[in-house]
């Protein structure tokens, strides 16, 4: 049980980026053949691929928290003194926890919103309570992964080391890492 929710904790997001990825090349793709090659569109190719274009998106957040890979100007951290860094950067992951979780209240909010007023979609008529559910779902796994990072902070002293990416665990190497 242990290892299946280690693979889930580690695959899930990308999972959800790639397939959203997919979702949106292959729709796009198929909507442009058919408006040059028959002269018609597929009327709800766009909006699924908006869809899926915004999970994307959201969960992508998430993920670039879990791989430490978010923008962050450091030039202030990098000035004080290594005895002061930790309590900085435990007050930037707090701050940027309160936000995360603040983002997914008000997620609930609009998409509690969305539902009491019947919104749907155009083409599709789903529920637009389902798109909306994205910034609920980025808010809280947002929140879960920098309660983490806020955790290994302040019991150990410093941020947790981002592990190897599922492509670096096959031998694929990032660009500038190393030779």
């Amino acid at each position: 049980m242990r290892r299946w929710l280690r693979l889930a904790e580690r695959y899930f997001e990308p999972i959800i980026i790639v397939a959203s990825l997919g979702v949106v090349i292959v729709l796009l793709f198929a909507d442009v053949v058919a408006r040059f090659a028959f002269q018609t569109s597929v009327p709800w190719a766009g909006e699924v691929a908006r869809f899926a274009f915004v999970y994307m998106i959201y969960f992508g957040i998430s993920y670039a928290i879990r791989e430490k890979r978010h923008l962050r100007v450091t030039i202030l951290v990098d000035a004080v003194p290594t005895a002061l860094r930790r309590w900085i950067m435990a007050f930037a992951e707090a701050v940027f926890l309160a936000y995360s979780v603040a983002v997914c209240v008000l997620g609930v909010q609009i998409t509690a919103n969305a539902i009491e007023r019947g919104q749907s979609l155009s083409a599709t008529q789903w529920p637009t309570g389902w798109l909306y559910a994205a910034i609920i779902f980025s808010g809280a796994l947002s929140a879960l992964r920098l309660s983490h990072s806020l955790w290994m902070i302040l019991r150990h002293g410093q941020e947790p080391v981002r592990e190897n990416t599922a492509l670096e665990d096959e031998g694929i190497q990032r660009e500038g890492a190393g030779s």
